[in-house]
């Protein structure tokens, strides 16, 4: 295996657009949900190398023929299963759901028609992008065993979702994988959630989310992994800002095999 000769063009990548990088945190606050009551603002996050553009992804995957859409567009909001193919994506089925709110004169208003757009890595950490070629195999940080990042051919690895009249949203996928940034220095990206929020007349919002809860497989790793995200931990966010954007899961009710949380995204000019 090749020892990550690029990670540091990669690391600086990743990190375009954060501002200002400090140090390591420490342990966790509450929470989200906190956040989440008090009605914050969604913090901003690196869109990241790994957006699917047309022509990025090793293989593309366009459920919706009409080509007038982006191939970012034109998947729906179901990860775990791509139209027309046969099987289902591998690893730990999760359903977020939520709404879109506006803040406007201290009151926080739904937005109907709002576009999201969620991609995110396969159950081995894994993008579907041509860029992702560094560290296709490495050593796990704790066990020590090597771990494959694979494509998994029966993830659907984007999609979108319309929100409705009451701004409602709701996307199933899988916790992706995590995977290798810097390993001299000990940074691996903790599974995570891209976003892209579009609103007529609203500042579009990019941001990512993250994992916590005693039913999300290795929790204890993925806390670590969390305290030590650069990106996560950007010293432009307030800890509050920080742990905003951490939603818990918990076994549904209906289904224990899949996992649900649940995240408002709060837009603002």
């Amino acid at each position: 295996m090749k020892s990550l000769e690029n990670s540091y063009s990669r690391r600086n990548f990743l990190k375009t657009g954060m501002g200002a990088l400090g140090g390591l945190a420490g342990s966790f606050l509450a929470g989200s949900a906190w956040a989440q009551a008090m009605r914050m603002t969604t913090p901003r996050q690196t869109l990241g190398p790994f957006f699917p553009d047309e022509g990025d992804a090793v293989h593309e995957i366009r459920e919706n023929l009409d080509f007038r859409l982006p191939i970012s567009e034109a998947n729906d909001n179901d990860l775990t299963h791509i139209k027309g193919h046969k099987g289902t994506a591998e690893g730990q089925v999760i359903h977020l759901e939520g709404q879109v709110l506006f803040r406007w004169q201290g009151e926080a208003k739904p937005q109907p028609g709002a576009v999201i757009i969620l991609w995110n890595a396969a159950a081995s950490g894994r993008y579907n992008h041509r860029g992702d070629r560094e560290a296709t195999r490495f050593k796990h940080p704790e066990t020590g065993q090597w771990v494959e990042r694979t494509h998994d051919e029966h993830f659907q690895y984007w999609g979108r979702c319309i929100t409705d009249d009451d701004g409602r949203y709701s996307f199933k996928t899988v916790v992706p994988g995590f995977y290798p940034v810097d390993i001299e220095n000990g940074w691996y990206r903790p599974p995570h959630l891209h976003f892209m929020v579009t609103a007529p007349g609203i500042p579009q919002l990019v941001t990512q989310l993250y994992f916590k809860g005693e039913a999300v497989p290795n929790n204890e790793l993925i806390q670590k992994l969390n305290a030590r995200d650069l990106i996560l931990r950007d010293s432009a966010l307030t800890r509050e800002q920080q742990e905003n954007l951490i939603v818990e899961y918990r076994r549904s009710e209906s289904n224990p095999d899949v996992l649900t949380g649940n995240y408002d995204f709060m837009l603002s000019f």
